[in-house]
């Protein structure tokens, strides 16, 4: 009976709609509790990772004058892009009364549109595009060494 709640559930909207609770069975040991905000320490790693790739990008290209005028934009851009949602998380009225380790966030579980998922699957997905990007300007740059060494 059982399997047959299950399987009459069905997703009728663009939204997830969680099944009823008695037909939820519970096939992992995450913690239970769902968080519906990301974690400021998310945050903190993601623009951790951005900053990372701008300090390459400053060590790599630091005799060009040129290219440096480039990163300073680049730098621009970053401080718009961060710093106003920032300007708004410290505008925005506290909800919460008590700080969330980072470590225990990263082991329940976060709400999305599609369902919950993994808080740590959520900090990947923040942090993928970054990191990728991070690890291809590494490369690049030890590319770009290595053909400045030659000559």
């Amino acid at each position: 009976m059982l399997d047959a709640q299950l399987e009459t559930h069905d997703r009728e909207t663009f939204f997830y709609v969680a099944p009823p609770a008695r037909a939820v069975r519970r096939a992992h040991t995450l913690s239970t509790t769902c968080y519906e905000q990301m974690h400021p320490g998310v945050y903190k790693v993601a623009f951790a990772c951005w900053m990372g790739l701008l300090g390459l990008f400053v060590l790599t290209f630091f005799s060009s004058a040129n290219a440096l005028f480039m990163i300073v934009i680049d730098a621009v851009y970053a401080a718009m892009f961060f710093g106003i949602p920032w300007v708004f998380h410290r505008i925005t009225p506290k909800t919460e009364t008590h700080p969330r380790d980072f470590f225990s966030f990263l082991s329940g579980r976060f709400d999305t549109i599609y369902g919950p998922i993994r808080a740590s699957e959520a900090l990947l997905q923040v942090i993928l595009v970054p990191l990728a990007l991070g690890i291809g300007g590494i490369a690049i740059s030890l590319i770009i060494q290595s053909a400045r060494a030659m000559y």
